[in-house]
């Protein structure tokens, strides 16, 4: 009888958690799920231009503003649109943004002796905008074309206008496109208007076809495939190109005439099409507007309301940094927060939008082979989407899985619902198998700016799951919320853009309803490292507790393992018998952010393995990776005997299971030595930061030089966190403790000093710092990880 009863009592739990995996929240999700995608459907998603706006709908619009000195022959030299390191850019990049109002962008030109300012503005609706154009020249004579220019992967796009002097090409008015495109909404319209106090260019050495006058607006369209209008900058020049070849006609060569109208764009051929150039051509600095607008719509712009909803966006902004960031001594003075605004609108101007195919390899990998080497041909698979950051709008104009994850950290303290937004898109792309590729290279625009070796990714190799740690900060996020917003505030008619931003986190309901829908995914990417990344357990000599919890990150070189995201990083020969302490403390938080969400959707069953799997990594942790002769966690290889040897490279790969807590606070002995290694000079420690490898290790500083001393702000981040976690911990030992604080309180701001001094030098930050003397290096332009020194500034003073 009670056998029964139990039975019973199992099956009504089990059906009260189906029923209530489909049970919504008590929430406006259809209102809100419109209002989300409305105030995020444009913005500047095309981050590896300076500025191209586009909106998050597949096969849409692509916008983009490219410009070049018309005076000179070299203008097209000097061209830009894309960016590019080789750019004498002085500075570029949102400094104050918010993805759901809008923003200004600076660009800093010293090629062309021009600062290029844009101010862009979205209604209410999300569905309309306005982008004001400003130019200021450092000569009041100098001469520059603008040209904005529009592509239309679907839908339909044409002048609606009349051309001046029997052209087909001038136009004397403001330019006017009148377009059509369905899953965008139907109808709409774009205005490109002229300040009155524009001067353009006068030139008349071409004066027997004035097709080519550089004193009116110069418009073409023509058609190019679908795939083809990302093109547009190689487009403009090759029709120009057209055009300087038919001047050979006449006999004259083209030194001859004037660039000003040499560069002007002319349709000589008629064409017609869905790439639309407007070409104009100012004397001095220069202002125009572009005013897009859905017929339907009830919210339309005009671009006489542009600097009165400028001023309220600003205000938002404002309003929404200083509720989210309040900075913390010593970083509240003025200085440091415009630093820290500047940096978080640089990090979300550089939130992209992709859709189109990818390339793989799904070859198998064979447990003998000790590197896959990277293919440049793969195998078409898709369309697909991804809504994400960029690390560098310079260098990536793709996704990456292992920078991802540190992108979102700060997101999360400014727009919680906005992470959680790119989050799904990213895990939406894992595979059946579970896998998902560290770089998501999506189409041919994204593979122009790609390195070979990355395009066509290996379904076996994985990337460290670092969208895991935004997760677990959302669920703290939420599991720490006073619950501000009532049921009354949750109303669909009280709804709106500026209620958004942390819906999730003060809505535990609605977080549960995120969770439940992505678990499954979640779970199977999950499963496919465990099964996928396992150790070689046949050939480990010693018994350990548990060998299904051992790793290695499979696909490395006999010098490098991309896998782990520190390339370069020191390890063992290769051998199928290794094991990664990293890879090991990696799968420690995947392992606990797992268990935290299947507590928080009621998956019971789910929770007790993920607990019991957690201590297995845990006590094999110490079991495994502690070596007690070097008194850290190293990685496990085997010698030419095939015996079980420690490989250790103290640095950041050490540093992992302290970093991730994975340490138990009651062990004082392991702590202790980890900290006074923190502290070291002659180890870890600078006066700019933990630097990636001790300055003890024979590979400092050697061979490629990527993680091999250099300062990283995301994994100083992580050991600041950690040394919070343990500092904070009343179960450590009052010496550990001590020392914790200690090393977190200088840390703190050693680290935001460097970036900030370095900022304020160069006018970038960078994707890594020397440990001598703070200088940036490698990629400029980085606010990937780097921007993860608001976070820091937003950290408490001390450990209290």
């Amino acid at each position: 009888m009670d056998g029964v009863l139990l039975a019973l009592l199992l099956i009504c739990f089990r059906l009260t958690n189906v029923i209530s995996e489909l049970i919504e929240p008590n929430f406006p999700q259809d209102e809100y799920n419109n209002i989300n995608s409305n105030s995020l459907l444009w913005g500047p998603y095309r981050s590896n231009l300076y500025l191209g706006l586009r909106p998050r709908i597949p096969d849409s619009i692509l916008t983009g503003l490219l410009w070049f000195p018309a005076d000179t022959f070299h203008g097209v030299l000097l061209s830009k649109q894309s960016c590019d390191p080789k750019h004498n850019i002085k500075k570029f990049g949102w400094t104050d943004y918010d993805p759901r109002y809008g923003g200004i962008e600076t660009i800093v030109d010293d090629d062309c002796k021009l600062n290029i300012t844009t101010e862009f503005v979205k209604s209410d609706d999300g569905q309309n905008w306005v982008l004001r154009v400003k130019g200021k020249t450092h000569n009041k004579h100098s001469i520059n074309s603008i040209v904005y220019h529009v592509g239309m992967q679907d839908g339909e796009l044409d002048f609606d206008g009349e051309f001046a002097g029997g052209s087909n090409n001038l136009v004397e008015e403001d330019v006017k496109l009148n377009g059509n495109l369905k899953s965008l909404g139907g109808m709409f319209d774009i205005k490109i208007i002229d300040d009155i106090d524009n001067v353009m260019a006068v030139s008349n050495t071409i004066d027997f076809d004035n097709s080519y006058d550089p004193s009116l607006t110069h418009y073409v369209s023509l058609t190019v495939p679908k795939d083809e209008v990302w093109k547009a900058s190689e487009i403009f020049w090759t029709i120009v190109k057209l055009n300087l070849e038919q001047l050979e006609t006449v006999d004259k060569t083209t030194y001859e005439f004037s660039p000003i109208e040499l560069f002007q764009i002319r349709n000589s051929f008629g064409f017609k099409g869905n790439l639309h150039f407007i070409q104009k051509t100012f004397v001095g600095d220069f202002q125009f507007d572009i005013v897009f607008n859905m017929h339907e719509s009830n919210d339309k712009f005009d671009s006489d309301d542009f600097t009165g909803k400028l001023d309220e966006t600003f205000n938002l902004i404002d309003d929404k940094f200083t509720r989210k960031y309040q900075l913390n001594v010593p970083f509240n003075t003025q200085e440091y927060i415009s630093f820290a605004k500047e940096i978080l609108s640089q990090l979300l101007g550089g939130i992209t939008y992709l859709n189109d195919d990818r390339k793989i390899n799904t070859d198998e990998m064979k447990e003998d082979s000790v590197h896959i080497n990277s293919k440049i041909e793969g195998g078409n698979e898709g369309p697909y989407e991804l809504f994400t950051c960029v690390s560098s709008r310079l260098f990536a104009s793709r996704g990456g899985y292992w920078d991802e994850g540190f992108h979102l950290l700060p997101i999360c303290d400014y727009d919680s619902d906005l992470a959680l937004e790119i989050i799904k898109s990213w895990i939406l792309l894992i595979d059946d198998s579970g896998w998902i590729a560290k770089e998501q290279i999506l189409g041919d625009e994204a593979r122009s700016k790609a390195y070979a070796e990355t395009i066509v990714p290996n379904t076996h190799i994985a990337s460290p799951p670092t969208l895991m740690l935004a997760l677990s900060k959302i669920i703290k996020l939420s599991e720490s919320s006073q619950n501000v917003i009532d049921g009354h505030a949750l109303a669909s008619d009280i709804l709106d853009k500026k209620s958004l931003g942390s819906l999730h986190e003060e809505n535990m309901d609605l977080l549960v309803f995120y969770l439940r829908k992505l678990y499954a995914k979640l779970q199977k990417h999950y499963e496919w490292f465990r099964e996928t990344q396992r150790g070689n357990s046949d050939e480990i000599e010693r018994d350990y507790s548990n060998n299904k919890e051992i790793y290695r990150w499979k696909g490395r070189g006999e010098d490098t393992t991309p896998p782990s995201g520190m390339d370069d990083y020191p390890r063992g020969d290769v051998d199928i018998g290794e094991l990664n302490v990293d890879l090991l403390s990696w799968m420690g938080l995947m392992t606990r952010s797992m268990y935290e969400i299947a507590e928080i959707i009621e998956k019971y069953d789910d929770l007790r393995t993920y607990k019991e799997r957690y201590n297995d990594i845990v006590k094999n942790i110490v079991d495994v990776h502690w070596s007690e002769n070097d008194g850290m966690f190293c990685d496990v290889n085997v010698d030419e005997d095939d015996n079980d040897i420690f490989e250790c490279h103290e640095g950041y790969v050490t540093l992992m299971p302290f970093i991730h807590t994975l340490i138990d606070s009651s062990d004082n002995i392991k702590l202790v030595k980890i900290l006074k290694a923190l502290k070291d000079p002659s180890k870890l420690w600078s006066n700019y930061g933990i630097r990636s490898l001790s300055k003890k290790d024979l590979n400092y500083h050697k061979g490629e030089d990527y993680w091999r001393g250099n300062i990283y702000v995301n994994i100083n981040y992580l050991i600041l966190e950690a040394l919070y976690h343990y500092g904070s911990d009343e179960n450590v030992s009052e010496e550990a403790r001590n020392l914790a604080n200690e090393i977190y309180v200088e840390l703190r701001e050693n680290i935001v000093n460097t970036v900030f001094n370095e900022y304020n030098r160069t006018g970038y930050a960078w994707e890594q710092y020397n440990e001598e003397n703070g200088v940036g290096e490698k990629s400029r332009h980085f606010l990937g990880w780097t921007s993860l020194v608001v976070s820091i500034m937003k950290m408490p003073k001390e450990i209290t």
